[in-house]
């Protein structure tokens, strides 16, 4: 069963399949998500967990009880998004799995000097790199220059 809900704090959306699971074994697995700490894909952690924040309960219920869960649709293979990026003009960098050896894009870990900016994000002296997740739950970053404060608007 996969089901959508929506962040209470930041309105993010994200959906969670709970494969074949019954209404109890998705309950447990709900209870579980809520005893550990998650990132929330809306960059922001949460150390109580889901379960309030995504009103688990209620979409589960909806899903199961009320018909209102989702049907699987394919999932958008790294390829195909990082094309898909690449096509708006954004320059890629490989997260570090080279999933798309086909791109040869250049690796994360090949710029020298990153510093972590939280949430996955990083910068050097002289770029910015801005995490992308695929549908796959692959690491890619956007590259951005980083210019001077008097030329332009990125501060970090």
């Amino acid at each position: 069963m996969l089901i959508q809900t929506q962040c209470r704090k930041c309105g993010c959306t994200v959906k969670l399949d709970f494969g074949d699971l019954t209404k109890e074994e998705a309950m447990a697995a709900a209870d579980k998500m809520d005893q550990s700490p998650r990132e929330c894909p809306g960059q922001h952690m949460e150390f109580g967990g889901w379960g309030q924040l995504y009103d688990l309960n209620d979409c589960i219920h909806r899903a199961y009880d009320l018909g209102e869960g989702l049907k699987p649709q394919p999932v958008l293979s790294d390829l195909d998004y990082v094309q898909h990026l690449l096509s708006q003009g954004k320059e890629m960098v490989d997260g570090g799995c080279n999933t798309v050896p086909s791109l040869h894009l250049p690796r994360l870990h090949d710029y020298p000097d990153l510093d972590h900016l939280g949430f996955g994000n990083f910068k050097n002296r002289e770029h910015l790199f801005v995490r992308w997740d695929s549908p796959m739950g692959t690491r890619f970053y956007e590259i951005q220059p980083i210019r001077s404060s008097r030329g332009s608007s990125l501060t970090l």
